[in-house]
């Protein structure tokens, strides 16, 4: 086996005092509960993606009208952190459920936006913004630690994915992740979750 580079040995879904920083399947769904306690659909709808694509903040925030494919119910990422020797923009199609992309078209005009070539991204506010938004929900939902952040998201949708038996070249691919070291973090899964999966021995 191939030694892991220095970058992936650092990587890790614990901190120091091995505190989770990924959200619980618990977690996960109070969070997602918790969304509509932003009186703006707009900013619920920043939240969602982050939800349901595991994308990066900065992700979210550079998506336009034309990065929503109503049709196929995908969201087209632009990977913000890849390194690749390849040039230009990289893309990442990600899939979403049908009723978020209706959601999506229903807030932001999405379909009428699509006739009009309309460029505007999505969501006009910024990172600080973002935080505000995502760490208003999380305290809501009474998150608190590590994990209460957009980058927690990230990891519970790497996670879930794990758990539900996703591939992990499909998981390393929705994340954007440039190799398959990096998405090989959401196999160390501990709590909750290694019961999940321990429980399939059990069947």
């Amino acid at each position: 086996m191939p030694a892991l580079n220095s970058s992936y040995k650092r990587l890790s879904l614990f901190t120091g005092t091995g505190e989770r920083k990924y959200l619980n399947e618990a977690e996960r769904d109070r969070f997602l509960k918790t969304v509509p306690i932003l009186e703006n659909p707009i900013e619920q709808t920043y939240c969602e993606m982050l939800f349901w694509t595991g994308c990066r903040v900065s992700e979210a925030l550079s998506l336009t009208h034309q990065h929503i494919d109503l049709e196929e119910r995908m969201v087209i990422i632009r990977s913000l952190k890849k390194r690749s020797k390849q040039k230009g923009p990289q893309y990442r199609p990600v899939p979403i459920p049908d009723h978020f992309a209706d959601s999506l078209n229903e807030v932001h005009s999405v379909g009428i936006h699509h006739m009009t070539g309309s460029v505007e991204r999505l969501w006009d506010f910024s990172r600080t913004t973002a935080w505000v938004r995502i760490n208003t929900v999380m305290k809501a939902a009474n998150i608190k630690g590590a994990m209460a952040c957009g980058r927690g998201l990230r990891h519970s949708y790497g996670v879930h994915a794990a758990l539900k038996g996703i591939p992990e070249t499909r998981i390393q691919r929705w994340l954007g992740h440039e190799n398959l070291e990096t998405t090989s973090i959401y196999l160390d899964i501990a709590g909750p979750e290694d019961r999940a999966i321990a429980e399939r021995m059990w069947e």
